[in-house]
């Protein structure tokens, strides 16, 4: 299931030429404010994470934050007001807002928003003088994150990881932590395979679009032309719906087959045989009225991609996705011997059990598509700068710029794009997991960034939260060094 929460995001971004060719932006409403006149200075605190933060308030103007730890460029805002006790300024160069107002004690209070909101307090600095920085750690210590939360949260593995584009070198990091089960004690090593369920959607989304711009398929088809053979009983409801619809959640197909169906997939004698199979069954289930995560949805645009081509969704991948992209370690299913084993917790005692490397460890074989590719960690985040340099027009070897963009888009007042999610701060995310595994994968459609982090363990949420946040703050800072 896709979750909503949003990462930390960090705040140097690349500030527009504009900003420094003529100065600060200047406003009607940033009006005299002798009482914030000046200099301010803080710490963003999120966690064990530290950002020291650097505000000058100019009579006239509106103001200009510094992130000292981070370049101490000028991030001048943009928009918003400021009057005698309080300011509520934006910056769009890094979808930032900050809300504060002077107390009593001559202090600045609020917020900083970047997606999610954030305590602030800002106190008077003298002039040139900088935040000390505090007992924590510093913002963007990936290898402390990793190594603190593998133990903390008892995973038995755990990674994090980003790639960036620095002019034309890509330069990546991976952190490990961890041994492959509760019980085999083999420390895990960096480029070993993770399961990341459900972005595997992201990959097979990006499969169909090369199709599309084959011309073998289109996302405008109707579902009753498209899967006619397949699916012959298909309801009329899901009939004029298009492919677009059944891989954006829109068809209102409920997100899984029955657990009698699921459980018949085993029987399958072949993956692409149990996805013709899974097309029958999932056209005749009774559409719901609202937006539904599209498992069955995915797992049919699998099964279109075989009709249209003759040839399995696994071979297809391998040809479309991970040769081109140079995803040497991607593969389905879960990973081999020598690599971390997911986990499940047992039925007495609740105690963590690994669940080996048979049928047993993943999805049925057929649901793939939607959730079956294993990879390692630098492939994937690969994988994603591969979709942030496409959005930004810098990959069209592979697909039309437009094509990439496309595949970030979600409907109109819906979030949920063609495998991924776009987040309020224009990030696009995804998560993964088969019960056995949890992954995040995200990237920066402005900037050539691109983080991941995953745990051989299903609870892992807050752990990979704040890898993912780490990830985030050491790849743009490092984006930020000239």
């Amino acid at each position: 299931m896709v979750s909503r929460r949003t990462s930390i995001q960090l705040l140097v971004a690349s500030i527009p030429f504009a900003a420094w060719l003529f100065g600060p932006f200047k406003s009607a409403q940033a009006k005299p404010v002798a009482g914030l006149l000046g200099r301010w200075g803080g710490q963003l605190v999120a966690g064990s994470a530290t950002l020291r933060l650097v505000l000058v308030v100019q009579d006239g103007q509106l103001p200009i934050l510094y992130s000292v730890d981070q370049g101490n460029q000028p991030i001048p805002a943009d928009a918003g007001t400021v009057s005698d006790a309080a300011l509520d300024v934006t910056f769009s160069a890094i979808k930032g807002r900050l809300m504060l107002k002077l107390t009593d004690k001559g202090l600045l209070e609020g917020t900083w928003s970047q997606g999610s909101a954030l305590s602030l307090t800002l106190s008077r600095l003298a002039e040139g003088a900088i935040p000390e920085k505090n007992a924590l750690k510093d913002l963007g210590d990936l290898s402390a994150e990793v190594i603190a939360g593998q133990t903390k949260y008892q995973i038995p593995a755990l990674v994090g990881g980003f790639q960036i584009l620095r002019g034309k070198a890509q330069v990546g990091r991976e952190v490990v932590a961890g041994t492959l089960t509760v019980t085999d004690q083999t420390r895990v090593r960096e480029g070993q395979l993770w399961h990341v369920g459900s972005i595997t959607k992201s990959m097979t989304a990006t499969l169909v679009a090369r199709l599309v711009e084959r011309g073998l398929l289109s996302w405008a088809m109707k579902l009753g032309d498209a899967f006619g053979t397949l699916a012959p009983n298909m309801l009329p409801a899901y009939r004029d719906r298009t492919l677009a619809h059944l891989m954006t959640g829109q068809t209102g197909m409920p997100t899984n087959l029955s657990p009698f169906d699921m459980i018949a997939q085993s029987g399958a004698t072949s993956p692409r045989e149990g996805r013709a199979t899974w097309a029958a069954k999932a056209f005749a289930l009774p559409p719901q009225s609202s937006t539904v995560y599209p498992n069955n949805g995915y797992v049919l645009a699998g099964a279109l991609c075989e009709a249209v081509t003759g040839k399995a969704y696994e071979d297809l991948m391998v040809e479309e996705v991970f040769k081109p992209l140079k995803l040497a370690t991607a593969g389905f299913g879960p990973p081999g011997e020598g690599n971390p084993q997911g986990h499940r917790k047992a039925l007495l005692g609740r105690r963590l059990m690994a669940v080996g490397f048979g049928a047993g460890a993943d999805n049925p074989a057929s649901m793939a598509p939607a959730g079956g590719v294993h990879i390692s960690i630098p492939d994937l985040v690969a994988f994603g700068l591969a979709h942030s340099l496409g959005h930004q027009g810098q990959r069209t070897d592979y697909l039309k710029t437009e094509t990439w963009r496309a595949l970030h888009t979600p409907p109109p007042e819906a979030s949920y794009a063609f495998g991924w999610v776009e987040r309020e701060d224009g990030s696009l995310w995804h998560n993964g997991s088969n019960t056995f595994w949890l992954a995040e994968l995200s990237f920066d459609p402005e900037k050539p960034v691109a983080i991941a982090a995953a745990a051989n363990r299903f609870d892992a949420g807050e752990a990979l939260g704040r890898v993912m946040a780490a990830a985030s703050a050491e790849a743009m800072t490092r984006l930020a060094k000239p």
